[in-house]
């Protein structure tokens, strides 16, 4: 590259200050990562002129072998940082197969120039409240790198990428050591990762911590056989990836009473209340909360997802029978905007599955499906998403291969988990291990009450007609209305929510039919 060490770089609203390899905005200094400093640099020096991908690649990572998903992730940051939009860029232009073009126009500047502050950077903080942001630091490779030269940064590429996936939090790519907060609330972690000899291979402790106090929220170590390179570093990713945000959710969910009344404060304590209801009551509270906040600004695509559920599935299970094709037909409705509001919403795409399921559009659930799997693979609650939603449709070889991969990421299994493994052995007729995986869930849902009945009716009936009539009694008491619902009424409800594609349940379908009417 060339360089002008008078002079520092004015880029619109924006200066590069050449010297201390900084960036600066109208409202002081930006974050921004070693990678994405010298790609901006780069395309300023070409002063609006192509800069290919090969180029960057040559320069920004002196010809190291990386994917180009690296130069992907790195795009996003710095149009991040520089508040561009991709769709009606400003600052950085795609040329499609080729690179990048700087739109905004380059002037030299005298060193120490910067641009004047119009306001307090307070007064710029985002209204609707701030995700959670995730700093991944540089991971430390010193006593492997002779032998291992680039795994490090090989996969910290890899792990942005990763988690650029996920909307829920904010990804931000940083060198430095030490980052000062951004909010009170406690909502900035660092990841940073340490590659160790292990043997003839190496082993990475990879740990994500508060920023604020230091508290270490998650830790694993996994390793990266001699061998295999490749499929050791998609394994590393996913587990560092696929482990560490659910670690980071349930940290964030500790100090909801504290936090404060943003937009995202407001949609994190509602989807808390939306899952955790236990009354019809609590339930529909949720539901006008995450209502409003849609009200409120409709582009703010997370609070759909949580919504939808409650409409799809009877308030959460809190007022059985009350979701009928008025609320199935909303649910729908909003899934389809949500979707709308952020394509790149990954949790969207499943919940637009399930709808098109419960309103038995099988093809366009199954196109929902896939595509969410596509697009995030590391998230295992996604991932057990997409199997469930491979069991109606009837691929139960992709159901179970998706559970495995699930598992590779998070291994230790929680009931949702033994329920959704249960059905599945229980629809392939393997009634012994679906039994195995009931009784290892410690709080029964509406369904897996029922499925484990069902299990007992075939090898103990005296026990499995008691658990029938404790299910109807537990249905009889969560029913959406006072009248008791007979057995007819109850079936129809089960079918409902079971939404099977061409005879793919009918193993369960015909078990629950002949326990219902049967048991009282």
């Amino acid at each position: 590259m060339a360089t002008r060490d008078a002079e520092d770089l004015k880029i619109g609203e924006f200066v590069i200050d050449r010297n201390d390899e900084r960036l600066y905005g109208p409202h002081g200094p930006v974050k921004l990562g070693n990678k994405a400093y010298c790609v901006l640099l780069a395309l300023a020096e070409r002063d609006g002129k192509l800069l290919t991908k090969d180029a960057l690649f040559e320069t920004v990572w002196d010809g190291m072998a990386v994917s180009e998903s690296a130069l992907t992730t790195t795009i996003r940051e710095l149009r991040n940082a520089l508040g561009d939009d991709s769709k009606t860029p400003t600052y950085v232009e795609s040329v499609y197969g080729r690179g990048y073009r700087l739109l905004a126009p380059v002037e030299n500047v005298p060193a120490g120039f910067r641009p004047d502050p119009m306001m307090s950077a307070s007064a710029f903080e985002n209204p609707a409240g701030n995700p959670p942001r995730v700093i991944v630091g540089r991971f430390k490779d010193e006593v492997v790198q002779q032998d291992h030269p680039f795994a490090a940064d090989a996969i910290r590429e890899e792990v942005l990428l990763g988690l650029s996936r996920f909307r829920e939090i904010e990804v931000v790519a940083e060198q430095l050591d030490t980052i000062p907060p951004r909010d009170r609330h406690g909502r900035d972690y660092k990841l940073d990762a340490t590659f160790l000899p292990d043997g003839e291979g190496v082993k990475i402790v990879a740990r994500c911590k508060r920023l604020g106090d230091g508290r270490i929220v998650w830790a694993e170590t996994v390793k990266l056989a001699d061998t295999g390179m490749q499929m050791g570093v998609e394994t590393i990713v996913r587990r560092i990836v696929g482990a560490a945000l659910p670690a980071l959710d349930q940290d964030l969910s500790l100090g909801l009473d504290q936090a404060g009344d943003t937009l995202f404060d407001r949609y994190l304590k509602a989807k808390r209340q939306s899952f955790e209801a236990h009354s019809a009551h609590d339930a529909r509270q949720s539901m006008a909360k995450l209502e409003a906040i849609i009200d409120e600004q409709p582009s703010f695509a997370l609070a759909y997802p949580p919504l939808v559920r409650l409409y799809n599935i009877d308030l959460g299970y809190n007022a059985l029978g009350w979701s009928g094709p008025e609320q199935r037909q909303r649910a729908l409705s909003l899934a389809k905007s949500g979707l709308a509001a952020d394509r790149s919403h990954v949790h969207a795409y499943t919940v637009l599955g399930f709808c098109h399921l419960y309103n038995r559009e099988f093809d366009q659930a199954e196109g929902c499906f896939d595509y969410a799997f596509e697009r995030n693979p590391f998230n295992p609650s996604r991932l057990n998403e997409v199997a469930a939603g491979k069991v109606y449709l009837g691929d139960f070889d992709a159901a179970h291969r998706l559970i495995e991969q699930s598992k590779g990421i998070q291994p230790f299994a929680d009931d949702p988990s033994h329920e959704d493994l249960g059905r599945l052995c229980l629809l392939e007729g393997d009634w012994d291990n679906a039994d195995r995986n009931f009784r290892r869930i410690a709080i029964a849902s509406i369904w897996s009450q029922l499925y484990a009945a069902l299990c007992r009716l075939r090898f103990d009936k005296d026990e499995g007609a008691d658990r029938m009539a404790a299910w109807k009694r537990r249905v009889h008491e969560n029913w959406h209305r006072d009248e008791r619902p007979g057995n007819e009424r109850i079936f129809a409800w089960f079918e409902d929510h079971h939404p099977f594609k061409n005879g793919a349940g009918k193993v369960l379908i015909d078990a629950a039919q002949e326990a219902i009417s049967e048991i009282d």
